[in-house]
């Protein structure tokens, strides 16, 4: 009988402690948005509904970098007629106040951050919430005129450009999200990094490029400059509007499909493991297999055309 009762006492407390911790997560949930917005969550890739929680401006005379890191939420580039820099934050909940980015400008470069970034206990034990009960997205509205440098950095959310853009150098890192550029964008140096997620640009115009994905596909419709595309584990696929240099594209583990501009001269040099290599233009094969070849196409002054992938496909045709 006692052992009974001592049961049932472990019982009432456990049950206890779950109900206190129950009731604590309600009461959060409802304290930080409209109604409980964890239920919402899927919503980020159909479409969750936003409320704009900070929206400022600021001036870009004089400045040489517009800085912007996140770690987690959504971010839209575009551009505006206004001659100032506008940063729009919006949510599915309300936002603290520590939640909320703050703009400072550091000498000639404006920094962009949330003003509990680097506060690491909201980070690590808070945020376990808010990552799944709030979506977030951050806009930025660049100037037409402002064509200096430009930095963009996220953990979690996907990097969204949605207008024609000259710049002079472009950083894109995000750890895990998608990149996509449906407008045009043209600068001297342009790097874009994902570790997890896929890449999809319009158009891309750059004395150098450098593209990768650790997991996921690339794919570019219109490209120009010299550069790299490099993949672990995904399809690559690289339309050329013109190359001045170089262009070398690299796969661990999936497809590579180039297609070269017409009359085009240059020496190609292909190698894949584990697959074949082809092209609209004759191929020296140095093996049975074809897992290796070269090719100089052209009169001259000739380009440099470079693929390689360990398990996947090689093709290259002209357009």
């Amino acid at each position: 009988m006692n052992r009974n009762r001592s049961l049932i006492k472990v019982l009432i407390v456990m049950w206890a402690v779950i109900a206190a911790a129950g009731l604590s997560f309600l009461i959060y949930g409802f304290s930080h948005g409209e109604g409980f917005p964890i239920f919402e969550y899927g919503n980020r890739i159909t479409g969750a509904r936003y409320f704009v929680q900070k929206s400022e401006s600021t001036s870009v005379n004089n400045c040489s970098k517009i800085s912007l890191g996140f770690s987690r939420g959504d971010v839209i580039v575009q551009t505006t007629d206004e001659s100032n820099l506008k940063v729009v934050q919006s949510a599915s909940g309300k936002l603290k106040d520590g939640e909320k980015f703050a703009i400072e400008k550091q000498g000639n470069n404006i920094e962009i951050r949330r003003r509990d970034e680097n506060k690491v206990f909201h980070n690590k034990f808070v945020n376990i919430f808010d990552g799944f009960n709030r979506n977030e997205k951050i806009e930025l509205y660049v100037p037409k005129s402002y064509a200096k440098d430009l930095d963009i950095s996220t953990t979690s959310g996907d990097i969204l450009f949605n207008s024609d853009m000259k710049l002079n150098d472009v950083n894109c890192i995000q750890s895990s999200g998608d990149f996509k550029m449906n407008g045009s964008i043209t600068g001297n140096n342009i790097d874009i990094k994902t570790t997890s997620g896929d890449i999809g640009i319009a158009s891309l115009d750059s004395k150098y490029y450098n593209i990768q994905t650790a997991s996921g596909d690339i794919s570019v419709k219109s490209i120009s400059g010299s550069g790299n595309a490099k993949i672990v584990s995904g399809d690559i696929k690289m339309n050329y509007k013109s190359i001045d240099e170089y262009a070398k594209v690299s796969s661990t583990s999936g497809d590579v499909k180039m297609v070269l501009p017409q009359n085009l001269s240059f020496k190609f040099e292909g190698k894949c493991t584990s697959g074949d290599i082809k092209g609209d233009f004759p191929l020296t094969y140095e093996n049975n297999r074809k897992s290796k070849a070269s090719a100089q196409v052209g009169n001259g002054p000739y380009k440099t055309i470079n693929a390689s992938t360990v398990s996947g496909d090689i093709d290259v045709s002209s357009k």
